[in-house]
């Protein structure tokens, strides 16, 4: 019987991790419709949509309202209307659910009428021959602030300060940084990079 426990315990845990965040968006998505609900009645009876769509009517215009509001929201941060507080909350979001930035750079890209990026990603040299994922987070004038983040996420690694003329780097597109975080490195066309410099 001992032999089964830890499959069983590994099992759990690891169903435990995947459901969190699938209840939470769960959780989410429903409280958003039910808050939009009498809105989506209205406008479902207003334009006549249950004789087209039956039952589905309010789900379908609730669905399209949360589309719109999206929208709107990201013609505005596109706009530069919200910049700031866009990118105050994007440094929340690194430090609280880093998985869901790696997730956001692999499917949107560096497009940046639509990402902030407030940090420049880099292969950072350190030594002759061993390079490293880096990001620079602020410049002064003496100095450079490095994050160097463990692979796979990015909520733990290591702060550096290093002096700007004893540094070493090869700037790199967000996207290459996260896939490669996430892939452990894998594909990162190393040889490429370096190179090009």
């Amino acid at each position: 019987m001992a032999k089964f426990k830890p499959p069983s315990s590994s099992l759990i845990v690891g169903g435990l991790f995947f459901l969190t965040p699938v209840l939470f968006i769960i959780l989410l998505g429903s409280k958003a419709i039910a808050l939009l609900t009498p809105i989506a009645v209205k406008i479902s009876e207003a334009f006549g949509l249950h004789s087209v769509f039956g039952g589905a009517a309010v789900l379908i215009v609730c669905v399209l309202i949360i589309v719109v509001i999206c929208l709107i929201s990201g013609y505005f941060i596109q706009r530069g209307v919200f910049s700031k507080w866009s990118n105050n909350i994007e440094e929340k979001l690194f430090v609280h659910f880093p998985s869901i930035q790696i997730l956001k750079y692999r499917m949107i890209g560096d497009q940046e009428t639509v990402i902030n990026e407030f940090w420049e990603a880099i292969i950072l040299e350190e030594e002759k021959d061993r390079y490293n994922i880096a990001f620079i987070t602020e410049r002064t004038n003496e100095f450079i602030t490095l994050f160097i983040p463990d692979a796979p996420r990015l909520d733990a690694g290591e702060v550096r300060y290093v002096p700007k003329e004893s540094i070493t780097y090869y700037p790199i597109s967000m996207k290459q940084a996260m896939s490669g975080l996430y892939s452990f490195g894998k594909g990162m066309g190393i040889e490429n990079i370096v190179h090009k410099k």
